[in-house]
């Protein structure tokens, strides 16, 4: 296949499924809900009504489309609740000035607290804190005005919950569907970027793991949200999604480990990657229950097989030496035990998806939250210090917009919330893609407004910027800023138009430098946290997370006395830890006083690691496929592959293979075979 042909393929495939991958669907119904509340402000004049665009906004980002309509629905109404009172406190005290300060700090320290709970909480408890930050911000108002701003919250965030999760809510069938084709694309795009590694693992960069375990996560949760109605293809794969994760490991780890005299091997391998490809997008389609997709399924599953024997004919007539037959023949196990996952008939075994963990009570989740926050903050946790970092940059920044009485000054402290990041490096890289993003925001506001004066022209321009804030928000931050900086803009130019949105848009850009600025200072002078203080920490917890899935999968397949979801939650601690290890790595480039080698070393261990979960992870879905000899074969195998020396601070990795090879054999007992 030509490199021609091949970029034509992926410009086509990208048109045809990007709907399917990018939540495109769901950011235009976002839109059009954030924008209903701006046009009525432009049309009746209530300069309010924007306030309940605002909160209408941030009802949408809060929301978690993988949980269930229930529980989508209760955290609405919870949202719009804490926020119409955290509305009207801050607004009555706007007017005392270090009153206003201190309760801004309270809210937000409470908000960074709630990164205890997760990514999502996390996400609330920020907004939420963001709501009374901005409102203490606001100029200050007598009684009823208080009222009147909660009021406004509450109604903008019950339309939000309304339209979501009530008459224009998406079945769950759809959202199951759609998380399932996510994940396959991801599979596909995995399988295309191993193809130059098999070619040459020196110059490839290989494909992104842990990208594919974020589309497996949000399969499985959206599985676990409501698990009947997803459709029997939909159903296969997230019953055989870790299946699939850890075949596709296993063969990631071989390729990256391709001996050098295994080249004619992998041109035979190649064409059979691209197969795979091929089948994994047939399977998106049968998950989207596209006309002829299972005659296509049937089509390429015996071409692949019929592949395979051509294959294994010609390593026959070639000159492969037994080294690089073996490599060869372990790459083909993998790639046919994938293709079994997708079968229906083989995940009809299977009784359901994996149950959801219980939820605790409402009164019995506040006690573990509250609990959960005294321990951190007796022990002076991570999350307990960034929430206090937080806490004191916004406070400075409320101080600094009152002091110097600028325009729309609350925009300083919205960014100084949203740009603060545990870490000083994540700090820096966030601000600077906060203001580009700003920047360029800010160039597409004034464009707008100078194309069209109309004020419900202005309102009906929030459609596509919303659409678009939303559609990019999982796909690039300054892509995001860019759409969200000309939203916001709009809203507030609709709010109060004093000014023409071109000093609106000055204004934005400034306010957002500023902002910036104080969070860097607050990041480097109050207690900064340093990435390269948490190597040790994290590598350590990384090579015990790794070495007990690597024992696990020892006694599993010596003993079969292991668990399968013991052994599937090992292998999501061993990798998770891993990739927090790998964005750690990443993440020191950033500082100054980190020395080279201690990073060089850091990508040393990740990559090794990662081969050491690869080699064994395998062993997990083809041990039952496997003869007792060839278990007990398996079983002397040296899996651990790393240890830690004793210097732990060079971070020096030692592999070990007591078959003098860099990769394991796999075989099974069962050769592919063709389906009717």
């Amino acid at each position: 296949m030509s490199v021609t042909k091949r970029i034509r393929d992926t410009i086509a495939r990208a048109l045809r499924d990007g709907r399917h991958h990018l939540p495109l669907s769901a950011a235009l119904k976002a839109g059009l809900i954030c924008a209903a509340p701006a046009l009525l402000a432009a049309m009746l004049h209530a300069p309010l009504l924007c306030w309940a665009a605002i909160a209408t906004f941030w009802t949408c980002l809060a929301d978690d489309p993988s949980e269930s309509i229930r529980a989508r629905a209760v955290a609405g109404l919870w949202f719009g609740a804490i926020g119409a009172l955290a509305s009207v406190c801050a607004t009555t005290v706007a007017e005392v000035g270090w009153l206003a300060v201190a309760l801004t700090g309270v809210a937000v320290y409470l908000g960074g607290l709630a990164r205890l709970g997760g990514t999502v909480t996390g996400t609330r408890g920020l907004l939420l804190a963001t709501a009374c930050a901005v409102s203490a911000a606001f100029p200050a108002h007598p009684w009823p005005a208080p009222a009147q701003y909660a009021a406004s919250f509450a109604g903008g965030s019950l339309w939000a919950v309304v339209c979501l999760v009530g008459f224009w809510r998406e079945s769950h069938a759809a959202r199951a569907r759609r998380a399932a084709f996510a994940y396959l694309y991801a599979a596909s795009s995995f399988v295309r970027a191993l193809v130059p590694v098999a070619q040459d693992p020196r110059r490839a960069s290989g494909p992104n793991r842990a990208a594919l375990r974020t589309r497996l996560d949000a399969m499985t949760r959206t599985a676990q949200a409501e698990p009947i109605g997803a459709g029997a293809a939909a159903v296969a794969w997230q019953l055989g999604g870790e299946r699939s994760i850890a075949l596709l490991a296993g063969l990631e780890s071989l390729l990256g480990n391709r001996p050098a005299d295994c080249a004619t091997a992998a041109t035979l391998l190649v064409p059979l990657l691209h197969r795979l490809v091929a089948l994994i997008d047939a399977h998106a389609d049968a998950v989207l229950e596209r006309p002829g997709c299972d005659a296509a399924l049937a089509r390429l599953r015996n071409r692949l097989a019929a592949d395979m024997r051509s294959a294994t004919l010609r390593a026959d007539g070639s000159a492969l030496d037994d080294h690089a037959r073996a490599w060869l023949q372990s790459c083909m196990t993998l790639v046919t035990a994938f293709t079994e996952i997708g079968d229906i008939r083989a995940g009809d075994r299977n009784q359901a998806p994996p149950a959801a963990p219980e939820r605790p009570r409402p009164f019995q989740a506040i006690g573990f939250a509250m609990a959960a926050a005294l321990t951190e903050i007796r022990a002076n946790g991570r999350v307990a210090r960034y929430a206090l970092r937080l806490a004191v940059a916004t406070m400075l920044s409320a101080v600094l917009a009152r002091a110097l009485g600028v325009q729309q000054g609350y925009w300083i402290v919205l960014t100084t919330l949203f740009v603060m990041q545990p870490t000083v490096p994540h700090t820096v890289r966030i601000s600077g893609l906060r203001v580009f993003g700003t920047i360029l925001g800010a160039i597409v506001a004034s464009g707008v407004a100078l194309a069209s004066h109309n004020m419900a022209l202005l309102a009906l321009a929030i459609v596509p910027l919303a659409t678009g804030t939303f559609s990019t928000r999982p796909v690039s931050y300054v892509s995001y800023i860019l759409f969200l900086t000309p939203h916001f803009i709009l809203v507030a130019y609709l709010g109060t138009p004093v000014a023409s949105p071109w000093l609106l848009a000055g204004i934005r850009v400034a306010n957002s430098v500023a902002g910036a600025l104080v969070a860097l200072g607050v990041s480097v002078l109050a207690w900064p946290e340093w990435e390269r203080g948490k190597l040790d920490a994290v590598s350590n917890r990384a090579i015990a997370a790794v070495a007990e899935y690597i024992e696990l999968v020892r006694a599993f397949v010596s003993k079969r006395g292991v668990e399968a979801d013991a052994l599937i939650a090992a292998r999501r601690r061993a990798c998770c830890a891993t990739d927090e290890l790998d964005a750690l790595s990443a993440a020191m480039r950033l500082e100054t006083g980190t020395k080279r080698s201690r990073i060089d070393d850091a990508c040393e261990l990740v990559r090794q690691l990662r081969n050491a979960v690869g080699g064994a992870a395998p062993l997990e879905c083809l041990a039952a496929s496997m003869s007792d000899a060839r278990r007990e074969r398996l079983a002397t195998v040296d899996l651990s592959g790393v240890e830690m020396p004793a210097d732990a601070a060079a971070r020096a990795v030692t592999a070990r293979d007591s078959r003098a090879c860099r990769f394991i054999p796999f075989r099974t007992d069962h050769p592919p075979t063709r389906t009717s």
